[in-house]
């Protein structure tokens, strides 16, 4: 298999003992794999030392700095953008990866001209427990759920963890993006789900095996009441803007006040509380989904089955 240029961009936010760990790490799977290989770090506005531990040791590595937090999504497109290869990984700054994981994540795409994203196996820190797998979407008693499995083959997948990722730059562009109005979570998401709408399919590799601290960044940031309250909110965005089937849509709406009674009695009132919040970017979200709607090769049933096989 001939080796790709390939661009890596390392979202970071007052990491630097994050990247202590996983920048090391990351340039040795970089030179195992010795082929052009670019490392950006865009550093979403730090207000640690991560900048400058990154200039005194990492010299080879390009670094975009920017003034303030512009959300995780705004910040990852800007790395991408701004990536000079064809074919870019996108990873979290509170990762560890394994030597030889670039190379099965990325081989992919010299052989698919649908292949529009590969997801990465992410194992927690304690290199035991699955994080993030292939994704498996379906609804449940009219509301939409996301599972994991962890096959030990190459499957298609409903979409690819921003942690841990490689992508078709060009596609990525066609797309533009990730959606900056869902600033993180959901926003993997309801990027490779209009992938899919196109005709771009998604992919997940065992062999590329990532270890993560999961919400290492955004535990710092948002606080886990915060991580909740983002989550519902962007989960009925996601639902508003890109499920296009009437009756698949409608038993999603009929089930808002269920999921808003139900999700406290699990211990998730703000993400009950994010879902009440969704009401007021509804009509942004209606717009986007008659946008979407004119692109969409594909339905939603379609999707989901596509996914699974």
């Amino acid at each position: 298999m001939s080796m790709m240029n390939l661009s890596i961009v390392v979202l970071n936010w007052n990491g630097k003992g994050f990247l202590e760990r996983g920048i090391p790490s990351l340039i040795r799977a970089a030179d195992i794999y010795g082929n052009n290989c670019e490392i950006i770090v865009v550093d979403n506005g730090s207000s640690d030392e991560s900048v400058d531990y990154l200039k005194i040791n990492f010299a080879q590595i390009r670094i975009i700095a920017l003034k303030e937090n512009l959300g995780s999504a705004k910040a990852m497109n800007i790395g991408i953008k701004a990536a000079r290869a064809d074919i870019v990984i996108g990873l979290n700054n509170d990762v560890i990866v394994e030597k030889d994981f670039i190379a099965p994540l990325v081989d992919h795409f010299c052989n698919d001209g649908n292949l529009f994203a590969v997801a990465a196996k992410m194992l927690l820190w304690d290199r035991k427990t699955l994080n993030f797998g292939r994704a498996i979407g379906r609804f449940r008693f009219g509301i939409f759920t996301r599972t994991f499995q962890e096959p030990a083959k190459t499957a298609n997948t409903l979409y690819a963890c921003s942690g841990a990722f490689a992508v078709d730059r060009n596609k990525f562009l066609e797309l533009d993006g990730f959606d900056e109005d869902m600033i993180v979570y959901w926003e993997d998401l309801d990027l490779c789900y209009r992938a899919w709408k196109q005709g771009w399919k998604t992919i997940y590799e065992p062999k590329s095996i990532i270890f993560h601290k999961f919400h290492g960044t955004n535990l710092k940031k948002y606080g886990k009441k915060g991580i909740d309250a983002l989550s519902g909110e962007n989960y009925f965005l996601f639902i508003i803007k890109n499920l296009h089937d009437k009756s698949i849509f409608y038993q999603q709406l009929f089930s808002l006040p269920l999921l808003m009674l139900v999700t406290p009695l699990l211990g998730k009132s703000h993400f009950a509380k994010g879902l009440l919040r969704s009401i007021r970017r509804w009509p942004l979200f209606l717009k986007k989904r008659k946008a979407e709607k004119q692109k969409a090769i594909f339905s939603d049933r379609e999707v989901l089955y596509m996914s699974h096989q």
